[in-house]
């Protein structure tokens, strides 16, 4: 089978596919890359390591070269994966969007999320991890994450301590949602398999999944149980099973 690139969302890492790991057979290759400001990339502070382009050329060197990938993508790892998806076309054998979005439709809405995430930045910068965890966590979306029991959770949240203001800051101006070029508009090139997956707690990724879906003509839905946004921490067991 294709190996499976899994890309992680803002403020996670490789780490997060951990348990998603141990749910697929032995056999099964899965290569999860950092990316600038996360995980084994959590120093870089050089405005020029987070490009869209070293984000998409992180994600080339993970595919590598020995023939077609699934590539899985959560939030902001979904907005990357489909970026890259839509430029190689020829390198997906399947494309799994979890809780991601092709951006934001208007000038308009990215101006104004821009702003909001320059603000959002700034408040990373000057009051520090904690209170921006504080924030960031107590979304609703999240609200189901944080029911999972203690040994799941506190090893997440303890590798997201790890993170850095100033590097999630540069992250955040430079991938984020407003800042990304929007790509509804081609979405109808997506000839190959789609897998939108979200849970029935986050009703507006889901919302925006059959939005999605509607201008691909390969995409299949999946709306998985007891899940907020991140399916793959939440219900891993789930997740693998629709890779299988």
């Amino acid at each position: 089978m294709p190996p499976i690139v899994a890309l992680h969302g803002f403020t996670g890492s490789s780490w997060d596919f951990s348990a998603l790991r141990s749910c697929l057979p032995p056999d099964r290759s899965l290569i999860t890359p950092d990316f600038p400001g996360h995980g084994s990339l959590r120093d870089l502070t050089a405005t020029t390591a987070y490009s869209l382009a070293n984000h998409l050329n992180i994600i080339d060197q993970a595919a590598g070269t020995s023939g077609p990938i699934t590539l899985l993508g959560y939030s902001m790892g979904g907005r990357l994966a489909l970026h890259w998806a839509i430029a190689h076309p020829e390198r997906i054998a399947r494309l799994i969007l979890i809780g991601a979005s092709p951006g934001l439709k208007t000038a308009e809405e990215r101006q104004e999320r821009q702003l909001a995430d320059a603000a959002l930045a700034t408040f990373i910068r000057t009051q520090g991890l904690d209170a921006f965890y504080k924030y960031w966590h107590h979304q609703p979306f999240f609200h189901s994450l944080f029911k999972l029991p203690t040994e799941r959770l506190h090893p997440l949240l303890a590798q997201r301590a790890l993170n850095h203001p100033e590097a999630l800051a540069l992250s955040l101006e430079n991938v984020g949602t407003g800042t990304l070029p929007s790509l509804w508009h081609r979405l109808k090139e997506v000839r190959f398999p789609v897998d939108l997956i979200t849970g029935e707690f986050d009703p507006k990724f889901t919302e925006l999944a059959h939005a999605m879906g509607a201008h691909m003509p390969r995409a299949r839905l999946s709306v998985v149980e007891q899940a907020g946004h991140a399916v793959h921490l939440e219900q891993p067991g789930d997740l693998a099973a629709l890779l299988s």
